[in-house]
């Protein structure tokens, strides 16, 4: 009975395995022609813009007179440009966590290493934490400006730290290195 479900459990795992060694291949295939500045974490970017259609969406209504105070709700039309926002996000921390993750594999130094990566634990388990705050606000009480821009400044830090990193790749004369990263991560 054991040896059974150690098998059925083998094959479950081998199939998940190749799904996402198939997920993989795609993403790479689909982004061998998308411009690099594209490649890298921007979304976060847009969070003025953001910012700036709530607050007027706010005021349209008269609901309050500080933003910050504003909790927005699964009813109410700027649900969905929050929504939109959160999604985009979290695209930009998967991209950069995994140009992050290929970075460290090539780093010359163990000292390096451990230290880029202690550097991306703390960044991931911030990011992660303030997931679990946005998804229990987005089905409770509502989300707020307030964890919008925390989650926003944890991918900033991310995405700065990647950049920094890139540019000083390219510096140093490895762009076809960097170019290889970006597309393969």
């Amino acid at each position: 009975m054991a040896s059974i479900f150690l098998v059925v459990l083998l094959a479950i795992s081998l199939i998940h395995f190749l799904r996402i060694q198939r997920d993989i291949e795609r993403r790479i295939a689909a982004q061998r022609d998308t411009p690099r500045d594209q490649l890298v974490p921007r979304h976060y970017k847009s969070f003025t813009e953001v910012e700036k259609t709530l607050w007027e969406t706010v005021q349209q209504q008269k609901r309050s007179t500080v933003l910050e105070d504003v909790r927005f709700k699964r009813r109410e039309p700027e649900f969905q440009i929050v929504q939109e926002y959160v999604r985009r996000v979290r695209e930009d921390f998967r991209r950069g966590h995994r140009i992050y993750g290929q970075v460290i594999i090539h780093s010359p130094e163990l000292k390096i290493f451990a230290e880029l990566e202690w550097h991306r634990i703390k960044i991931e388990f911030a990011y992660y934490r303030w997931c679990a705050v946005t998804w229990l606000r987005f089905r409770t009480v509502g989300i707020s400006i307030k964890e919008l821009r925390q989650l926003t400044e944890i991918v900033a830090t991310l995405a700065f730290r990647v950049r920094s990193m890139l540019n000083t790749f390219e510096s140093s004369g490895n762009v076809k290195f960097v170019d290889s990263i970006l597309r393969q991560s």
